[in-house]
């Protein structure tokens, strides 16, 4: 399945009373998947990931993500290949490492 595959069928499921329900969703859960990885760092613990939680949280924002963009008109793939054209031009300007989306 390719990108814009999955956000037609992701979109699928949408069914949420407030417009801004994936937005608001997107934070939350980029949240939880970020905790995966903070909270044993914070803890000083060797706590394992389990791969499927990895998964899981990470499946969740991207369904977030592909929904909040079809509402924008924007596909997966367009966003995808646009940060990698963003990224190229950082790394020929060498300034991959920095501050701003505009470097």
């Amino acid at each position: 399945m390719n990108f814009n595959e999955y956000q037609a069928v992701a979109e699928s499921f949408a069914d949420y009373e407030h417009v801004f329900y994936p937005h608001a969703s997107l934070m939350i859960e980029a949240a939880e998947l970020a905790d995966l990885f903070a909270k044993p760092i914070l803890r000083g613990d060797e706590k394992q990931i389990k791969r499927e939680d990895i998964i899981s949280e990470a499946g969740d924002v991207l369904w977030n993500l592909a929904v909040l963009l079809k509402r924008s008109n924007i596909t997966l793939s367009e966003a995808a290949e646009y940060n990698i054209e963003k990224l190229t031009g950082r790394l020929k300007r060498g300034k991959i490492r920095g501050d701003g989306g505009n470097r």
